[in-house]
Formats: C-alpha cells, sequence, structure tokens
C-alpha cells in the first residue's frame, strides 16, 4: 500500500498541534513542571520545523534546509533538556550543539547543496541525541519502576530508525514537482516522526506522573519535620527485616526511644529550639545506627528502631546513641535519651508485639532515673495482642 505524502504531512501538522495545545494545558495543570515546559518547546519547535520542510513545494530552499533543521535540532535541545531536568542535571550548552552545528555547515555549498550529506548528518545527530537521552533515561531507572521500559523502547527504536536511515534512505530528491519531501524515503521519516512523537508525549506524561505519585508516596512515608521514616514506613520495613530474619533463623531487636523531659525543653527554650534537639537526635541516631536498621519517629518525641542483630549488639548501639546524645549541645541545648529495646531470636513476633515489649524496657529506664538503656529480660513469647493495647 502506498503511503501519500501529503497526507502524512497533513497529519503530522494535526498531530503535533494538538500534542502541543494538550501539553501547553498539562503544563498549566502542573504549576509549571520544568519537564512538561520544555516538552511543550520540543512540540512547538517541532511543529515549526515540519511546516518548514514543506516549503520545498513553494521553490524555497534555505527555509526548510538550513532554518527548518537548526528548528528541528533546537527540539531536539529541548527534549534532552526536558530528560535533563527529570534527572535533576544541569541544562548546560549540549542542547545547543547540533543547531549550531547545522547552521555552521550549511555555509559551506559542499554540504548545502548535497542531499546524501544532509540525510547523513541528520541522522547521525540523531542518533546522538537520542543516545543521550537513552543514558540520562538509564540513569534514572531507579525512579521509574513502570515506564522505563516502555519509554526505552521508544527511544532505542527512533535510534535504530535512523541507524536503518543512513543505509536505506537513497537520498536522491524525488522528482514530483512541488513535493514537500527532500527524498522518497521521507514518507517513511514522516511516518516514524508521527508515531514518535505520539509515543513520546504520552510516554513522558507517564513520567512524570510516575515521578510525582512517588514523591507523594515518600512524603506520605517521612516525618515532615526530621525526615526520618514515620511509623507507618516504620512497620512496613520492619516486616520485611523479621521475615528476611526468621527464614535465616537470625535474631533481631526493636528498640525504642525516648527524650528526656522534652517539654520542659519547649517550654524553657521554645518549640523552634525544641524541634532543632528533635532533628539533632535524628541525625545522631541514624548516624550510628548500622545500615540494615531502620529508625523512625513515632510522634512527639518518642522515636523507635529495628536492628537485625542480637541483645549484645543492640546494647552496643544503643549505649552509643545515648552516649552521644548526652554530649551532643545543639544551640547549646543538653538533653538526654532513654531507650528500652527487645530481641527475638526464633519466634513469631510481629513487629507491634515486639515494639511493646522494647516498651516495657523503656518505662523501666525512664523509672529508674531516665538517661539509660534496659533490655526487656523476660523470655520472649508470642504476646496475645489483645493485652496489648
Amino acid at each position: 500500500m502506498a503511503l501519500d505524502i501529503y497526507t502524512l504531512f497533513v497529519c503530522e501538522l494535526y498531530v503535533l498541534g494538538f500534542l502541543s495545545i494538550i501539553m501547553v494545558f498539562a503544563w498549566i495543570g502542573s504549576q509549571y513542571d520544568r519537564v512538561l515546559g520544555f516538552t511543550t518547546l520540543t512540540l512547538v519547535l517541532t511543529l515549526t520545523a515540519v511546516f518548514l520542510s514543506s516549503l520545498r513545494a513553494a521553490g524555497l530552499q534555505f527555509l526548510p534546509i538550513a532554518v527548518g533543521n537548526v528548528v528541528m535540532m533546537l527540539a531536539y535541545g529541548n527534549l534532552l533538556n526536558a530528560f535533563r531536568v527529570f534527572c535533576k542535571k544541569p541544562l548546560g550548552m549540549s542542547w545547543l550543539a547540533g543547531a549550531l552545528l547545522w547552521a555552521i555547515l550549511c555555509i559551506f555549498p559542499a554540504f548545502y547543496f548535497s542531499l546524501p550529506k544532509r540525510v547523513l548528518v541528520v541522522c547521525l545527530l540523531c542518533i546522538i541525541y537520542t543516545g543521550a537521552l537513552i543514558q540520562l533515561l538509564w540513569r534514572a531507572r531507579a525512579a521509574l519502576t513502570v515506564t522505563f521500559w516502555p519509554a526505552q523502547m521508544l527511544l532505542w527504536i527512533h535510534l535504530l530508525f535512523h541507524v536503518a536511515r543512513i543505509f536505506f534512505d537513497d537520498a536522491v530528491a524525488t522528482p514530483v514537482h512541488g513535493a514537500i519531501g527532500g527524498s522518497s524515503f521521507s514518507v517513511y521519516v514522516m511516518l516514524e516522526s508521527i508515531l514518535f512523537v505520539i509515543g513520546l508525549t504520552f510516554t513522558i506524561l507517564a513520567m512524570v506522573n510516575e515521578r510525582t505519585q512517588i514523591a507523594h508516596k515518600l512524603a506520605s512515608l517521612h516525618d515532615p519535620l526530621t525526615s526520618v521514616w514515620n511509623r507507618r514506613a516504620l512497620f512496613e520495613q520492619a516486616e520485611k527485616i523479621i521475615a528476611r530474619r526468621l527464614r535465616q533463623q537470625q535474631p533481631f531487636t526493636a528498640i525504642l526511644f525516648d527524650l528526656d523531659h522534652f517539654k520542659s525543653i519547649n517550654d524553657r527554650y521554645g518549640h523552634q529550639q525544641g524541634d532543632r534537639v528533635l532533628i539533632d537526635f535524628c541525625q545522631i541516631a541514624q548516624a550510628l545506627l548500622p545500615d540494615e536498621g531502620q529508625f523512625a519517629r513515632l510522634g512527639g518525641e518518642e522515636f523507635a528502631a529495628i536492628l537485625p542483630g542480637d541483645s549484645e549488639q543492640a546494647q552496643l548501639v544503643c549505649e552509643r546513641i545515648r552516649v552521644a546524645t548526652q554530649l551532643s549541645l545543639p544551640d547549646n541545648i543538653s538533653y538526654t535519651v532513654s531507650i528500652g529495646y527487645a530481641t527475638a531470636s526464633k519466634e513469631e513476633l510481629h513487629f507491634p508485639t515486639l515494639l511493646a515489649l522494647a516498651d516495657e524496657a523503656l518505662y523501666r529506664a525512664k523509672a529508674s532515673g531516665r538517661n539509660r538503656t534496659e533490655q526487656y529480660l523476660t523470655q520472649l513469647q508470642p504476646l496475645n495482642q489483645a493485652t496489648l493495647v
């Protein structure tokens, strides 16, 4: 079936225009997200470049060959900017390189009037830009659990198409009078371009949406003041650690921390300084906990952690945190912490049960004068959850 290049040209203009309008509203609706902003600019520049390319039908050469391809390279550059912003990297000046190179090459008649050379350079520049996009996306793969592979596949198809074009585009100008394409292969370039911009636009929208959802999820799992895990996150992570330790038949420990006389700190120094103390303690605890441990703020001045280790290891960690807290003087404010912990070895204990036992040890630490570490020493047995309420 023959593909009519004029029909494809109209379709491409319509698709680019419609997608540009969609992206403008998406950009505004996202509170001017920079990724969507650069993507919108990419579509607008691509629309302009495609329109300029059609001016060959009017007998013009400079606008479609020189200006049109410079604009197209600027579109690729802005797409590169969109990906760099998504990956939280500086923009730099590399996005201008393709447009600048094309403008310089057009100064030379041997290049300007040679369709094979122009096709080769266009293909090479598209391959370079697309390769850079693939590399940036690969670096951001940890943040994209759903949209990473569709985006990679789309970019690889686009890259391989331009590799194939180097070998299959004969770069012979079409003899049709007033043709808007450069060669007979242009019909396939337009078709691939339509499919690529549609796929890429909605893929970027999906990527930004996934990033936003992940950010909201992470925010829901972190304490807004101290930026450590909150209760919900700790309990989720604790169950995973416990399941893994039970499979390995290795002990695990739950720890509770309570800052001593914290209300008096707020009353004496103000809530702003009280917040400074909370942040300081979180920094101390996170620095001294082993990498495998998880630490969270339960609320107020109460914190908790779970460690993969036995009672001796937990005692050592707790004492390091207690001593470091006592020696810390944020803004010359002295404060201490009471600590209680409970260790389980092979018992099928859920984290809330183990935490309740650590709470008993914490109560004993506070009753014994505070600023001390206490262990729950009774032989651990699975407790009835109803007795802990």
